[in-house]
């Protein structure tokens, strides 16, 4: 299947790509530009520029012929109005796009209690509200979704071990865990339409996701 994957080049993303890659699916790094094409062309990708802040007509020509997008895209800087920018209104702009190019699944990366944002830290309330937004729209959209709702994310060697839930205690999470969950996804039919909570654990991907239900 051909997948487009939005914030390619970022932490999150560049796992995703790579997981992507070996399993042998054709894919399309979706980035703000062509600085960072290189990296992701190197594990066979095809770099594409797909900037989810600029304009929604070039956004839905990046996202034609995908049979999936996976969007991995987050503001790097915390200021409210960056977040809203990418986290929300990106977003938003991404899940309409992908609507309109006829994509058929759409999976978007969230983060733990961005469905219950006053429950969460008051220090990323910003984001959880930012991603609460999103994830409401994508919800409602014509797209077949899923939310995947990480705890805090690390930059430790994935384990392939996770904990999934609909509602987990606050917790951390490796980057690379949260990748193959966003690619176990792909073949796991509990998870269409749904969204839920991911933290670092001792159930195989697999099986974990194979369990949700």
């Amino acid at each position: 299947m051909l997948v487009t994957v939005l914030g390619a080049s970022g932490r999150t993303g560049f796992h995703v790509v790579r997981l992507l890659r070996r399993q042998g699916h054709d894919v399309r790094a979706g980035l703000r530009s062509q600085g960072r094409g290189e990296q992701v062309a190197a594990l066979g990708a095809v770099p594409v520029v797909a900037d989810i802040t600029a304009d929604a007509d070039d956004l839905v020509e990046a996202l034609a012929g995908s049979d999936v997008v996976i969007n991995t895209a987050g503001a790097s800087d915390p200021d409210p109005s960056a977040v809203n920018l990418v986290d929300r209104d990106g977003a938003i702009s991404a899940i309409r796009a992908a609507e309109k190019a006829g994509v058929a699944r759409y999976l978007q990366l969230s983060a733990q209690f961005a469905d219950s944002p006053d429950q969460g830290d008051r220090l990323v309330r910003s984001i959880l509200l930012a991603k609460q937004a999103s994830d409401a729209i994508l919800q409602r959209s014509s797209l077949t979704w899923t939310l995947v709702r990480p705890g805090t994310l690390t930059d430790d060697v994935g384990t392939g071990r996770v904990k999934v839930g609909n509602h987990l205690e606050p917790g951390r999470v490796s980057r690379q865990d949260v990748a193959a969950v966003l690619v176990g996804a792909l073949t796991e039919q509990l998870t269409e339409n749904r969204g839920f909570d991911v933290l670092g654990g001792d159930v195989p991907v697999s099986v974990a996701l194979a369990g949700i239900g």
